[in-house]
């Protein structure tokens, strides 16, 4: 599997609970003899953690890590 590109399409930010939550957007190659699939997976992660990468980074880094894994909910769309 090879994750081709991925890309924040929503995000908004809950202060109640001090999250972030987005939908990105992955352009997967699942296999060579697979098309291309356009996938939308829900993430959220903390709006602060101190230390750690940019929110952007580990938004992306949990869709990435969520898809290939299966445990994140997605939304799969066949790219042509």
């Amino acid at each position: 599997m090879r994750i081709l590109s991925a890309r924040i399409t929503r995000a908004r930010r809950d202060r109640s609970f001090g999250e972030v939550e987005a939908m990105v957007t992955l352009i997967v190659l699942p296999s060579e003899e697979a098309g291309i699939e356009r996938v939308d997976v829900a993430v959220s992660t903390p709006a602060q953690a101190p230390g750690a990468a940019p929110l952007r980074d580990r938004l992306l880094a949990q869709a990435k890590l969520g898809y290939a894994t299966g445990r994140i909910g997605r939304r799969a769309r066949y790219a042509a």
